[in-house]
């Protein structure tokens, strides 16, 4: 089961940043794994593998006191990993043609979740590691994380009193029509 990790220490040269980190087992669940493929999908990065925005990213919202991540991607980079995308029928409301591959939560200390970094990174460890062997693995070098940014500015979605979603387009990504 995937884990979500708020903490500082991960980060050799940083070690008071605090970094929003989602755990995967690479032969875990099947959200898992597909999530774990993203490592061969990436860019080599200094120490770091880097999944372009225009291929995914990762959504992030506190609700009270507890952290949601969810991990999207467009349905071309599931075929690009022979990953069939029947097996995630989740689509993000401002991205219908992404895929939410994985939802992960957890409770967060008051104030913590605010001095995290942008980014969120992915970690790949078999069931049962411990936190310290993972973080012990990245300084090494022996195991790089996965990063991903943000989700595009090119919409936000707000729910009504019905929960239902509304979608309201970024103005300067989308010109107004001529006449």
């Amino acid at each position: 089961m995937a884990r979500l990790w708020l903490r500082g220490g991960m980060d050799p040269e940083a070690p008071e940043a605090v970094v929003v980190a989602v755990v995967v087992d690479p032969v875990g669940t099947a959200e898992e794994r597909a999530v774990a493929a993203l490592f061969s999908y990436a860019y080599d990065g200094e120490g770091t593998f880097l999944l372009a925005r225009t291929d995914g990213w990762a959504e992030r919202r506190v609700d009270g006191d507890v952290l949601t991540v969810e991990i999207v991607v467009h349905r071309a980079v599931l075929e690009a990993l022979g990953i069939d995308g029947a097996g995630f029928p989740e689509r993000p409301p401002v991205r219908p043609d992404a895929v939410r591959l994985l939802r992960v939560s957890a409770p967060v200390a008051g104030g913590r979740y605010e001095q995290a970094l942008e980014v969120t990174a992915v970690l790949s460890a078999p069931a049962g590691a411990t936190p310290e062997q993972i973080v012990a693995d990245l300084h090494s070098g022996e195991a790089w994380p996965l990063i991903l940014a943000p989700p595009p500015a090119s919409a936000t979605v707000t729910l009504d009193s019905a929960d239902t979603p509304s979608v309201d387009l970024d103005p300067g990504r989308y010109p107004p029509t001529p006449g």
